[in-house]
């Protein structure tokens, strides 16, 4: 029987390109859609330093991602990020984008199982990006 969920690599890219807005603007508004529900089950304490060590390693690839530390506050991290994506070009911006939000769900995968982690991705995502069928999706 074939599976005819998207990949989690799917929903991020679809997520990113559904919205009419900048890529830094999407970037921002699903952090700011993801992280309630995260910080929900994991704590803020929890989410803080999956969210900086994902910049880091997405830094390795993308180095203008790198984290600002000087910020405390998630909402400053996502500014900061949001800012930094609107310096790149639109390409450079969403493969960056895209690298941040796979490794920090790969991650977060890691920790807590593939299955909550598309749940939450559903949670916090539930827009028209999920009413979008699989043979929609690239193969």
């Amino acid at each position: 029987m074939e599976n005819t969920e998207p990949t989690r690599s799917q929903l991020i890219e679809a997520a990113l390109t559904t919205l009419p807005e900048t890529v830094a603007n999407v970037t921002l508004h699903l952090w700011e859609r993801l992280a309630p529900q995260l910080i929900s089950i994991i704590g803020e304490g929890g989410f803080k330093p999956l969210y900086t060590r994902s910049l880091r390693l997405a830094s390795s690839l993308h180095p203008w991602i790198a984290p600002d530390l000087t910020k405390s506050a998630i909402q400053e991290r996502f500014t900061h990020l949001q800012a930094v994506l609107s310096q790149q070009d639109a390409a450079v911006a969403r493969l960056g984008s895209l690298a941040l939000f796979t490794i920090f769900l790969d991650v977060l995968a890691s920790l807590i199982g593939e299955e909550l982690t598309t749940h939450l991705l559903h949670s916090a995502w539930n827009d028209k990006t999920f009413d979008t069928s699989a043979k929609d999706f690239p193969k």
